[in-house]
């Protein structure tokens, strides 16, 4: 079993999620009561994956829901001044471990408002200290680096919107049941993506080895699916430095730092359609190797294909870049090994901030 294996389960747990979904948020709604009339915000809160899944989600979540969201990395949600007692809090973590998520939430949990804790266990800390928990279901992921768990944490988190949008009837049948056939469609093409990306790699494999760093651009839930990407080359890879922007974030200064050492990744779904693409001819006309992924390539070293998955296209983008790391790492001879088997273990092997029971 590789990584990419664990990758291409990806599909399967979607697919259960959409089976379960009423099952999975059943004790949430038992919970919140007649408080979901009162809701006016919603709230997630997590760190690492478990942020770049809430950038992935949260324009989504704010649409389905109806309800105004945001996304707030625990330390600066721990040093807020004011919270509002109307909102719902999602806490989300993968593990349930992560020491400062957990914080946030008691902080909240104590002083009254409504808590949600999205882990994979109802055993987690995270999920024991909750008002409530909803499983994020992550197939027993083998690897610490958590594919898995990111696609399954954004859309978990959507689900929930769904699912909360229609209890508030802002989500009508029609629209609830579109979605559910284009996570079902964006499901299938991660799939068939997985083997495009490795032909991809194989045709740019010295393009792509011969970097320091990759910048990674997206708009919208491409963002989170930048920042994600950015992590899993660092983290898995090992060798380079990389970044995730936002589409026009990422215009205002960083540009004029780029080199022939850059790879730059431009994730395009059609959306800023301008910038992307005169991103795209700059770095590869004038500076360096940009790879374009999805919609409006320009040549052999793009990745082309048209998302379906509509809010769900984040489950099409994340498997190229997940396994563009695992690439990286295998052919520089970089071990990418499951928890237990060599690969990183919380016990003093690497850095964190989770608590291990």
């Amino acid at each position: 079993m590789t990584l990419v294996d664990t990758i291409r389960r990806v599909p399967s747990v979607v697919e259960k999620v959409i089976g379960e979904r009423e099952a999975l948020t059943k004790a949430m709604f038992d919970y919140l009561g007649d408080r979901i009339n009162t809701i006016d915000e919603i709230v997630l809160v997590g760190s690492g994956t478990s942020n770049t899944c809430s950038l992935t989600s949260q324009e989504f979540v704010e649409k389905a829901s109806g309800l105004r969201t945001q996304v707030v990395l625990p330390n600066p949600f721990l040093n807020k001044s004011v919270y509002n007692p109307n909102a719902l809090y999602i806490f989300t973590s993968q593990s349930g471990t992560s020491t400062l998520t957990q914080e946030a939430q008691i902080k909240m949990k104590n002083a009254g408002y409504a808590t949600v804790a999205l882990s994979e266990s109802h055993d987690s800390p995270l999920a024991k200290e909750s008002g409530t928990h909803v499983l994020m279901e992550t197939d027993n992921e083998e690897y610490g680096c958590r594919t898995i768990g990111y696609c399954l944490s954004a859309f978990t988190q959507m689900i929930i919107a769904m699912e909360i949008g229609r209890k508030r009837g802002v989500l009508h049948d029609t629209d609830y049941d579109a979605y559910l056939k284009q996570a079902s469609a964006a499901a299938a093409h991660h799939a068939q993506l997985c083997d495009e990306t490795l032909t991809w790699f194989d045709r740019n494999k010295w393009k792509l080895m011969n970097k320091d760093s990759f910048i990674m651009y997206g708009a919208g839930s491409l963002y989170g699916v930048a920042v994600e990407g950015a992590l899993k080359a660092l983290e898995i890879a090992k060798r380079y430095i990389c970044i995730g922007y936002e589409m026009d974030d990422g215009m205002h200064g960083p540009t004029m730092g780029f080199t022939n050492r850059h790879a730059v990744i431009i994730l395009n779904d059609g959306r800023n359609v301008n910038i992307a693409n005169g991103l795209a001819k700059y770095v590869k006309n004038e500076v360096s190797d940009a790879f374009v992924i999805g919609q409006n390539t320009l040549d052999d070293r793009d990745l082309a294909f048209d998302p379906v998955g509509g809010p769900f296209e984040f489950l099409e983008y994340a498997p190229v870049l997940e396994i563009l790391a695992y690439r990286l790492a295998v052919d520089y001879g970089v071990e990418v090994l499951p928890w237990g088997e060599g690969g990183p273990l919380p016990e003093g092997k690497y850095f964190n901030t989770h608590d291990e029971e």
